[in-house]
């Protein structure tokens, strides 16, 4: 999903970022999140990725996400754009799986 500004606005549950995940979404890509969305996102382990050049990306175009190289690249249009960088401590809940996950190597479960 590409979006504007203010994605994931509205309810501050967990379960808009989960259902995204299991719909089979497996990015959103937005000029900015909601604070709540943005944190429950990385809490239930879906990426999500700032990209202020959102309005450049066209409906259809294909893309590709390199996240050690902080660009997306747009396959249809052969540009790239830069994405803010993602916390260190997000990447690690990312890298887990979740929040939960995260919780659960700390305790050694």
């Amino acid at each position: 999903i590409v979006a504007g500004k203010n994605f994931g606005c509205g309810s501050s549950r967990e379960h808009a970022p989960m259902a995204l995940k299991a719909a089979g979404i497996s990015c959103v890509i937005a000029k900015n999140f909601a604070r709540i969305f943005y944190r429950n996102s990385f809490n239930t382990g879906f990426l999500i990725l700032e990209c202020d050049e959102t309005d450049k990306i066209a409906q259809g175009d294909e893309l590709s996400i390199d996240l050690k190289g902080g660009v997306i690249k747009n396959l249809t249009q052969k540009t790239q754009y830069k994405f803010g960088a993602i916390p260190e401590f997000m990447q690690k809940l990312l890298d887990a799986g979740g929040a939960i996950n995260y919780a659960k190597t700390k305790i050694n479960l």
